[in-house]
């Protein structure tokens, strides 16, 4: 009897651990396969008909919302921005003003930086502002798949206790995420190695089921022959945002 029992331990051993190598395996053929088509954000975009340009690494939180305006009689952009630096020897955090601005094709014409914000254009009579096109129900944005790295998940019951905003979401998985963002030629092929996800068990989910952390501010349809610039937005969880432009080649 004993004999039959170490008899299923060990088969039940040696099952867990092909299964794990199976998953294993298959989760490093998936990211193999996936890194060869998507690039990281940060150092481009796989696209023919795209490129994706860095603009600033250093745009405050919540300062983005309303700032980006296309003139439609110059046809221009202008975004009055502010940067935020961090001052090591007065471990401070220091916001100054500067203001962008580029041509219809997504040119940076000018960059003016100050450190007082009455030093920004702040003339927008023929202006209309960018507003982010990615909604929670957006089809625009997909993840075509999702590499678990770090198992986030807390289990503990009195997480987000006394906390005004409460416990928030409990996400469960840290990892890669494979992006495809439709633009009006192709889909962009993105990759985030920063992304978190909820659901524990699959690699496919729904939108909501990610915390991406990407904005998309577009054109609006009527200006769309005189531009088809779009500025993309990383949010980050914590420090300054990062903003980029999208124009065509």
């Amino acid at each position: 009897m004993a004999r039959r029992r170490i008899t299923m331990l060990l088969l039940g051993a040696a099952l867990f651990i092909l299964c794990a190598a199976v998953y294993w395996l298959s989760a490093l053929y998936g990211k193999m396969r996936y890194d060869a088509a998507y690039k990281d954000y940060r150092m481009g975009i796989s696209a023919e008909n795209y490129a994706l340009v860095p603009v600033s690494k250093a745009v405050p939180q919540d300062l983005l919302s309303e700032r980006i305006n296309f003139d439609t009689v110059n046809h221009k952009f202008i975004l009055p921005l502010k940067h935020q630096y961090y001052d090591e020897q007065k471990s401070l955090a220091i916001i100054r003003n500067c203001t962008y601005i580029f041509d219809a094709k997504g040119v940076l014409l000018s960059k003016m930086e100050s450190a007082e914000e009455m030093g920004q254009q702040t003339e927008f009579g023929h202006c209309v502002k960018l507003e982010d096109v990615l909604g929670a129900k957006n089809e625009a944005v997909s993840v075509v798949h999702f590499h678990k790295e770090n198992c986030t998940l807390s289990l503990n019951p009195f997480r987000g206790l006394g906390s005004p905003n409460g416990p928030g979401r409990n996400m469960a998985w840290q990892g890669t995420a494979y992006i495809g963002l439709k633009m009006q030629k192709e889909v962009l092929k993105l990759k985030d190695g920063e992304v978190s996800a909820r659901n524990f068990f699959s690699n496919r989910y729904e939108r909501n089921d990610y915390e991406l952390g990407i904005s998309l501010y577009r054109v609006p349809a009527e200006f769309q022959k005189i531009s088809c610039v779009s500025f993309l937005v990383r949010r980050k969880a914590y420090g300054p945002n990062e903003l980029y432009i999208i124009r065509s080649r």
